[in-house]
């Protein structure tokens, strides 16, 4: 091996760990959510919701989506954690291949995407049941939260830059 080509190795392998920790960051939320966040697609609707003063009907038929989607979301929240877990223990191996790395990273995509998906039905149907004036005011506390979370993403953005700036800067002392 040539130190041309362990140089590289190293780069790919530092890359791919930079990726599964910014991932896990970004994840985290979903990964971990206490089911009253409702993670991905239905993350902060329970405030939202209740600040909505739905009604008695509404509620009890919220409450039968929330029970129907239940177990098949806990059982995607659960998949995604130990997909999440796998790649760490992948990263961990350092004897891995970068090809199966990949295949531990994509199969956390592909459970993240159930999870969403599972959030986006429970969201539509979540949706039906609202006025007009109910999703008038959903949509504009929604748009505030959007605000924030844009916020709050160039403040990481910011703060991700300067690690890297921090941690290039260690590695060429």
């Amino acid at each position: 091996m040539t130190i041309k080509r362990g140089r590289r190795v190293w780069i790919v392998a530092g890359l791919t760990i930079v990726a599964v920790l910014a991932a896990a960051a970004i994840g985290t939320r979903v990964l971990w959510a206490h089911p009253s966040h409702w993670g991905g697609p239905m993350m902060g609707w329970r405030a939202m919701l209740h600040e909505l003063d739905l009604t008695a009907d509404q509620k009890k038929q919220l409450a039968g989506i929330l029970r129907t989607h239940k177990g098949e979301w806990l059982a995607a929240r659960d998949k995604l954690a130990q997909a999440g877990r796998s790649m760490v223990e992948g990263m961990a191996d350092q004897e891995m291949k970068p090809e199966a790395l990949q295949g531990r990273l994509d199969a956390a995509a592909e459970a993240g995407k159930a999870l969403g998906r599972i959030g986006i039905a429970m969201r539509r149907e979540a949706l039906a049941l609202l006025t007009p004036q109910q999703k008038q005011d959903l949509a504009k506390r929604q748009q505030r939260f959007l605000g924030r979370m844009e916020q709050r993403s160039g403040e990481r953005r910011q703060d991700a830059e300067r690690h890297f700036d921090d941690w290039i800067e260690a590695l060429t002392r």
